[in-house]
């Protein structure tokens, strides 16, 4: 009984020294800074959509072939992109968190730009599938290297932009590193030792 008492002693202390981690200053400024980083990362990603919706939505009208076909592409993507991003941004920031949802926020939004990464180099990849596949097919020749060139392009500028999101991400993360290591939590005779550096 007495160690399930300590247990939830030592929980409880835990738990308030996290709780009171969000009243610090180095943690509200880092969380503005992600929710910065993001918000000018869609706010890019949103306008670079929607001028390539403008321009490839004139060239529709004003081309033919496999450059029509390109501008169809551009379109249809970018109107998914002008989406992700405007519904992205209509969130309200979150600058309140706490250090473990922090911790949690930081890891998932790293791993989720290096997936984003590498689906890109997916699109990419069945664009070049689309490219070679003209090569044989009279009937969609125009339609496929058309379409193919737009996956080509539009992946590749999605790759360099989670690509930089992430390393953007990554190095706004060393100061939460640098928060972290003012934690330490240890074990000995007396129990678990949790210390707090302010």
């Amino acid at each position: 009984m007495k160690k399930i008492i300590t247990l939830l002693f030592l929980t409880t202390i835990c738990n308030g020294l996290f709780s009171q981690a969000p009243t610090s200053t180095e943690l509200f400024e880092f969380n503005k800074s992600r929710n910065k980083t993001t918000t000018r990362g869609l706010q890019f990603l949103g306008g670079f959509a929607v001028a390539n919706m403008g321009v490839s939505g004139y060239m529709y009208y004003n081309t033919k072939g496999v450059d029509k076909s390109f501008h169809e592409m551009n379109i249809m993507w970018n109107g998914v992109n002008t989406v992700i991003a405007v519904a992205s941004l209509l969130p309200k920031d979150k600058n309140d968190m706490n250090l473990p949802k922090t911790l949690s926020w930081q890891s998932n939004t790293e791993a989720t730009y290096i997936g984003a990464a590498a689906l890109d180099l997916v699109y990419s990849t069945a664009g070049l599938y689309l490219t070679e596949k003209a090569k044989t097919d009279n009937v969609n020749h125009d339609k496929y290297k058309g379409w193919g060139n737009a996956l080509i392009y539009n992946g590749g500028f999605l790759f360099l932009f989670d690509t930089g999101m992430f390393i953007a991400h990554k190095r706004n993360g060393k100061k939460l590193n640098k928060m972290m290591d003012k934690i330490t939590l240890s074990t000995g005779a007396a129990g678990i030792k949790l210390t707090l550096h302010i």
